[in-house]
C-alpha cells in the first residue's frame, strides 16, 4: 500500500512538472517579438491594417505618392530612404527586396522610440491603461530588454522609462485618460494615436473631423463639448508640437 502512494505521489510530482515546464514555454514564447520580412509590414500596420494597405490596386506612381503622404504626417517614423524602399517593396520592382533597414534602430524621439520597439510585442493600449511608477516601469523595461536585446541600442532602456513614466503621470491625473480609451480607441489604434503630433489648433481639427463623423454614422454626438475640450487639451499635452519645442 505504502508503495502504491509513493507511485501515486511521483506520478503526481512529474505531472505537475510538465505542466510547469509547459507554462514556462508557453510563457517564454508570448514574450517573442515580431520580426518582418517587409520594411512596409512593419511601418504601415502601426496606422493601417495590411488589408486596407492592399485593398485598392496601385501603379508605382500611385504607391510613391501614398507614401509620400504618410511620410509628410509622420517624417520621423518614415523617412524618404524607407519610403522609397518601401514602394520597391511593394510594387515588386526589386527582384527580392526585403527590409534590409537595421531592426536596431536609433530615434531621438523616445515616443517614436517606445513604439518602434514596444509595440513589436504589446498593444500600445497598456500605456493608456496601466498604472505604475517609474521603478515598475523600470523593471519592465529592463526585462523587455533581456528578451530582445538585439533591438535596444545604450540609453534606449532609460529614454523608454522616462517617456512611460512621465505620461503615466499624465494619464493617472487626468481624467481625459478614460475618455479617450472609451471613445477614442475604440476606432483607432493606439500606435495610430501615439504616432501622431500635432499643434493645438491642428489638434482642434482632427477631433472635430471625429465628432462630425461620428455624429454621421451615429445620428448622435459620440462625445460632448466638454469631452472635446479635455482630450485636445490631453493631447497637446502630451503630443503637441509647443510640448516637443520644449
Amino acid at each position: 500500500m505504502k508503495l502504491f502512494f509513493m507511485s501515486i505521489a511521483i506520478f503526481t510530482l512529474s505531472f505537475l512538472s510538465l505542466q510547469n515546464y509547459s507554462y514556462a514555454q508557453k510563457v517564454e514564447e508570448g514574450y517573442k517579438y515580431k520580426t518582418w520580412k517587409f520594411l512596409y509590414e512593419e511601418k504601415c500596420s502601426k496606422c493601417h491594417t495590411l488589408d486596407r494597405v492592399f485593398a485598392d490596386v496601385k501603379t508605382k506612381a500611385e504607391w510613391q505618392q501614398c507614401v509620400t503622404e504618410m511620410i509628410k504626417k509622420n517624417p520621423q517614423w518614415i523617412t524618404p530612404e524607407e519610403g522609397a524602399h518601401i514602394v520597391d517593396e511593394i510594387v515588386k520592382s526589386k527582384d527580392g527586396v526585403v527590409a534590409s533597414m537595421p531592426q536596431k534602430k536609433k530615434y531621438a524621439n523616445a515616443r517614436l522610440l517606445f513604439i518602434g520597439i514596444c509595440t513589436r510585442c504589446h498593444s500600445s493600449h497598456r500605456i493608456l491603461t496601466k498604472n505604475k511608477t517609474r521603478d515598475e516601469w523600470e523593471e519592465t523595461v529592463l526585462r523587455m530588454c533581456d528578451n530582445a536585446p538585439d533591438l535596444f541600442h545604450d540609453g534606449d532602456v532609460s529614454a523608454i522609462t522616462d517617456f512611460l513614466a512621465k505620461r503615466s503621470n499624465i494619464m493617472k491625473e487626468d481624467t481625459a485618460s478614460d475618455i479617450m480609451v472609451k471613445k477614442c480607441l475604440i476606432c483607432h489604434e493606439g500606435d495610430r494615436i501615439l504616432l501622431e503630433q500635432k499643434s493645438k489648433r491642428d489638434w482642434e481639427r482632427c477631433v472635430t473631423e471625429m465628432r462630425k463623423i461620428t455624429r454621421k454614422k451615429l445620428k448622435k454626438d459620440w462625445f460632448t463639448h466638454h469631452e472635446f475640450m479635455i482630450i485636445v487639451d490631453l493631447l497637446v499635452k502630451t503630443q503637441g508640437l509647443e510640448t516637443a519645442s520644449k
